[in-house]
């Protein structure tokens, strides 16, 4: 794979609670077993990634001249600098704690883009966080503990980001818990380009919800609400 080829991007993002409870806490994740019920990544969305994707290559347009390798604190660390890292920490609980997400995210994903570690981390970061202050993720903030209507939840999606915005937004769910929101981007993200605007750029996406009717937002205390 060669990188530089992509034709548009997925902003990955989880929320934390609901991955450690259908996923951390049994593969002893130490971002799950170590992490407080009054973190940052209890309360809001966290980075998994930005994914460049290359259509004729489906979701496979990865490791551009990296072998892969089956744990990921076999890659070498990744180089960020002070404020890129700090920041990091906090958004990626798996960087906080060791068990070394951005090493298999920068090997697997950045090495299919062009920009350095620090402005591909950086770039994904903003994005977060502004997806995490939008109306979705206010709403998901307000609904930790509670079950909510998928319904609503696409409707606070439009308000934040446009209409038919929830038509580019996955959401995966497990044992009826929201795990993942992945968002679709064009290929060209400008610095300064609002999401919205992005999204409105960006195509449809093409993965299966699967989540039910009513979706629980974990707030590390519920179990299986499918």
């Amino acid at each position: 794979m060669k990188p530089g080829l992509a034709d548009s991007y997925v902003l990955a993002l989880s929320w934390q609670p609901a991955f450690c409870q259908t996923y951390g806490y049994e593969a002893g994740k130490p971002e799950c077993l170590n992490l407080s019920e009054t973190s940052y990544a209890s309360h809001h969305m966290t980075l998994h990634g930005l994914w460049p994707n290359q259509k004729a290559c489906g979701q496979s347009y990865s490791y551009c001249g990296v072998a892969p390798q089956k744990n990921h604190c076999s890659y070498a660390p990744v180089e960020l600098g002070p404020v890129v890292a700090t920041h990091l920490k906090e958004l990626m609980p798996s960087y906080a704690f060791g068990s070394c997400l951005e090493r298999h995210e920068w090997n697997k994903h950045g090495s299919c883009q062009v920009l350095s570690s620090d402005d591909y981390f950086s770039l994904a970061m903003r994005l977060a966080r502004e997806a995490d202050n939008s109306t979705m993720g206010e709403y998901l903030r307000e609904n930790r503990g509670l079950s909510i209507k998928q319904q609503q939840l696409r409707q606070k999606i439009q308000e934040a980001f446009g209409q038919n915005a929830d038509q580019k937004i996955y959401l995966g769910c497990k044992n009826g818990m929201l795990v993942d929101i992945f968002i679709q981007l064009p290929v060209l993200i400008p610095e300064q380009q609002p999401l919205s605007v992005l999204i409105a750029d960006a195509p449809k996406t093409d993965r299966y919800s699967g989540c039910p009717d009513h979706i629980w937002i974990s707030d590390f205390k519920n179990g299986d609400r499918s």
